[in-house]
């Protein structure tokens, strides 16, 4: 059974601007789903969909459904979608900057009252970046752009999730740190967490996804392996940048999987 499936999904923005048009799309435990698309695409709204913060921007699911573990989400609160193992690290990094990077991750875990769960994200965020653990102290708006996307990461890790939703994680990142994610998204999968990311850096997304699917103004255009997707013509036309695709390439194969993650992170 999927770990999550979405069915014909419509959503709507003040009833006037239709975002999403009957989406579908499966997300397996245990694998790597992405979907990709440009700005305006839907992407975005898709997340706020499963993450149950629709009506926070205006917005509507009018027709469809959303399925967790075989349970309907389509309409129950964040807190609840949360409490069933859902979290979202948004686009954009969105930390508390002025608070530490320590109150920042605390923050990750308010809603984990399993004291065995907390321990064992944290010591799990830890051992992914040990940065965050050296600069626990320090004001999160001290560090950089790659080390605050570490930080959102972690935060939503903190919080013990069954499916992490990645929103452009990539963004705004250097071509260098934009393979490094991609080795971190790999290496949260391999310790058992179900992962849907949404990318408009199509070369990252493909590179760690089993199955992907392309979002254009709203509707799925095309689905299914990520390395057919990557392969296929207009796939690489719309969404592979040459410059971009090479540079993710080169920084793959560079260093194997766990030094380059070690390096990144340190």
């Amino acid at each position: 059974m999927p770990t999550l499936t979405v069915r014909e999904l419509q959503v709507s923005y003040g009833r006037a601007i239709t975002a999403l048009r009957n989406v579908s799309l499966e997300v397996p435990a245990g694998a790597v789903v992405a979907v990709l698309g440009s700005n305006g695409a839907g992407k975005t709204t898709l997340l706020r969909a499963i993450s149950g913060v629709l009506a926070e921007h205006g917005a509507a699911a009018d027709r469809g459904e959303i399925v967790f573990d075989g349970r309907p989400i389509t309409r129950r609160s964040a807190a609840a979608i949360v409490a069933v193992g859902i979290v979202q690290a948004p686009e954009g990094r969105r930390i508390f900057e002025r608070l530490t990077v320590g109150e920042n991750l605390r923050i990750g875990s308010f809603g984990v009252h399993d004291a065995a769960a907390n321990r064992r994200a944290r010591r799990f965020v830890c051992e992914l970046f040990p940065i965050l653990h050296d600069r626990r102290d320090e004001r999160a708006g001290l560090l950089s752009g790659g080390q605050q996307q570490m930080l959102a990461i972690g935060r939503a890790l903190m919080a013990d999730p069954r499916l992490l939703l990645l929103d452009e994680p990539s963004l705004g990142l250097a071509p260098q740190v934009v393979g490094q994610i991609a080795q971190v998204i790999t290496e949260i999968n391999a310790r058992g967490t179900t992962i849907l990311v949404v990318e408009q850096n199509a070369a990252m997304a493909l590179s760690v996804a089993a199955h992907a699917f392309v979002l254009t103004t709203g509707e799925v255009s095309l689905s299914g392996p990520a390395g057919v997707l990557a392969a296929d013509d207009t796939v690489r036309d719309l969404y592979l940048g040459r410059d971009t695709e090479a540079a993710v390439d080169q920084e793959l194969t560079a260093a194997g999987p766990r030094e380059q993650l070690r390096r990144w992170v340190r």
